[in-house]
């Protein structure tokens, strides 16, 4: 029987969310967005980062000893917290004897065993589960072969901003993101498969590629990446993981000006890509947007 670790699982939710524009060849992935003499920090990340490529960039540094309120996209269950855990995987399964297997069609249920396969792992030992927490688990594999796997920046802040004692605040809820997890491929789980399925023909490549546009904030290739392939193939998931959100988050962001407090935004670096992108829907809304580039670096 297959067997994931609790930490594997929980760091492969926060980039299963976000796989993964206004500079090409800037800094890094941190923005400031400012509104007459207030402003804070929005920083794209990687959910998942390979511990080589710390130390992260100065930019992020400076942001977050600038700021005092630390926003994330949800507060994440710690791994060891087994009820949270058990709820997390009963909402991303099938009740009542469905499958995901009997949803697939006959091709697409063979690319996946051969997938899967490559993995020693059998369809049936994941044929409980929803396809996302399946896309999850191919990508959290691919991740653990090629030896990717690593906290990401919002964990690493996350750390940090509770041992410094910093307000943390969180856009969304975790009820929240899990039940827009579950809806994703439902009905559509031919495409969702066969999408997720292609990202991972050549996925060290293009988690190189990832890593490289984030760390430069190179929001153009983010774009051409993760973001033009999606909305290509899987329109229905950019619309959910991406698009709706951001609008979402908008009056959020908009919200957190004229207090006396100095707040640094973490989300994926998806979300600062692309179309409808966080970044350029706060632009559109008259804040002006500036990269940050930390003098010397």
């Amino acid at each position: 029987m297959i067997n994931f670790s609790k930490n594997l699982v929980s760091k492969g939710l926060f980039i299963g969310c976000s796989l993964l524009s206004l500079s090409v060849a800037a800094q890094s992935s941190v923005w400031q967005v400012s509104k007459g003499d207030d402003n804070i920090y929005i920083g794209g990340t990687l959910h998942i980062l390979p511990s080589d490529q710390m130390p992260l960039p100065a930019e992020f540094e400076f942001a977050y000893k600038q700021s005092d309120t630390v926003i994330l996209e949800a507060k994440m269950p710690d791994p060891t917290d087994s009820q949270a855990q058990m709820s997390l995987l009963q909402t991303l399964s099938y009740s009542n004897g469905e499958t995901l297997s009997e949803k697939l069609s006959p091709a697409v249920k063979e690319q996946l065993e051969t997938k899967l396969a490559q993995f020693g792992v059998s369809l049936n030992e994941l044929n409980s589960f929803r396809p996302f927490m399946v896309s999850v688990i191919l990508m959290s594999m691919e991740l653990q072969k090629q030896q990717l796997i690593g906290d990401g920046v919002d964990a690493y802040f996350a750390k940090r901003a509770s041992s410094d004692q910093k307000t943390q605040h969180y856009l969304e809820t975790l009820e929240f993101q899990l039940q827009l997890f579950k809806e994703m491929g439902e009905n559509s789980e031919d495409k969702f498969i066969q999408s997720n399925l292609a990202q991972l023909d050549d996925y060290a490549n293009l988690f190189d590629g990832m890593m490289k546009a984030w760390r430069s904030g190179d929001t153009e290739s983010l774009n051409k990446l993760v973001i033009v392939p999606m909305r290509q193939d899987d329109p229905a998931t950019f619309d959910k993981l991406l698009k709706e959100r951001n609008h979402n988050w908008l009056p959020q962001v908009k919200a957190m000006f004229g207090n006396d407090q100095q707040e640094l935004v973490l989300v994926g670096a998806a979300h600062l890509a692309g179309e409808h992108n966080l970044l350029a829907l706060l632009a559109e809304e008259g804040y002006s947007v500036t990269q940050l580039e930390i003098a010397g670096e």
